[in-house]
């Protein structure tokens, strides 16, 4: 049985849609325990309002609500009975295998970073390694969201979690890395991306060099490196570019048509895994809907049964403490 902790008050349309979502994914993963984490009458009132009676979901009182502004430092400490601390701190005790917040990204990285721990020192910053698909299979973006004003050697530390968690989650050999930027030459972009583009070349990593928008929905690099907030922009871009397609032909009723709605409705993929901490934290999107909630449950319990941080963790370890001369 794998325990998911869901942040019940996370999200724009919490509590209804994540408790519906939590219901969802209880009533069709019968090997997933989901712990809702919010205020206890509150929370039993819908579950018994949705008619829900099973033994797939408990309940964790943590009355406190985080609004999507509020700091995440002082989240962390004012607020340790908010449903988003709640469900990191039952992991780091033990109780759950994993966390799931839709609420304030800022904080529930704060919360992954303070109370589960990064796996190593020698690395800089917990990204988002977000998977997104591509013509021909699914790619890893990181960072998608969590850091701004990285520095060139973050970079290069994406980079690498990137290309550990592409290999062990989907099984990739050598992945190939590119850094996504304005042009394919080396000396384009921001004097932050040139230095690392070639920090990157020496690193041990398979870096295939910069990568442009088109390429990177064409698959060209199985890990797209970026800055946290180049891929958050184009996360939503895409997810944008989707819906406007929605809207304007709905899904195609044919093979293609029905694939590529799934492969690109961002609600299919739930949710983005932390990288490089000792634990599985998932961050939802902000605007989540039962279905997306329901999924954000599925690939948690997913990473956490698969051990996917520990392998990342293990392969990051093995990539920093390589020898210089075997790079």
């Amino acid at each position: 049985m794998i325990r998911v902790a869901l942040d019940a008050l996370g999200g724009d349309f919490a509590p209804d849609v994540v408790i519906e979502g939590a219901v969802n994914a209880a009533n069709k993963n019968p090997n997933v325990h989901v712990v809702l984490c919010g205020p206890e009458a509150e929370v039993k009132e819908k579950l018994a309002k949705l008619g829900y009676t099973g033994n797939g979901i408990s309940v964790v009182d943590a009355p406190d609500p985080v609004a999507m502004d509020e700091h995440p430092v002082q989240v962390l400490k004012k607020k340790p009975h908010s449903g988003l601390v709640t469900c990191v701190a039952l992991q780091k005790k033990g109780m759950v295998d994993a966390s799931v917040s839709a609420g304030n990204s800022g904080a529930m990285m704060a919360s992954c970073l303070m109370l589960l721990g990064k796996s190593s020192e020698k690395f800089s910053r917990p990204p988002i390694g977000c998977v997104i698909p591509t013509v021909d299979r699914p790619i890893i973006l990181v960072d998608a969201g969590a850091n701004v004003d990285e520095r060139a050697s973050t970079l290069v530390d994406f980079a690498i979690a990137g290309s550990a968690f592409a290999e062990t989650y989907f099984g990739y050999q050598n992945p190939k890395v590119g850094l996504l930027n304005m042009g394919e030459e080396e000396h384009k972009g921001p004097a932050v991306l040139q230095e690392a583009h070639q920090l990157l070349k020496s690193a041990p990593v398979n870096f295939i060099g910069n990568i442009e928008g088109e390429t990177l929905i064409m698959g060209a690099a199985d890990v797209v490196v970026t800055s946290g907030f180049t891929g958050n922009v184009v996360l939503k871009m895409l997810e944008g570019f989707f819906e406007l397609h929605q809207k304007m032909f709905g899904t195609i009723d044919t093979e293609a048509g029905r694939r590529f709605a799934e492969m690109w409705d961002y609600r299919m993929t739930g949710g983005a895994l932390l990288l490089g901490l000792n634990g599985t934290g998932i961050i939802a999107h902000g605007r989540s809907d039962a279905l997306a909630i329901e999924k954000a449950v599925e690939v948690a319990a997913k990473y956490a049964e698969k051990g996917v941080f520990k392998n990342v963790n293990e392969r990051l370890a093995a990539i920093k403490d390589e020898p210089a001369e075997a790079k």
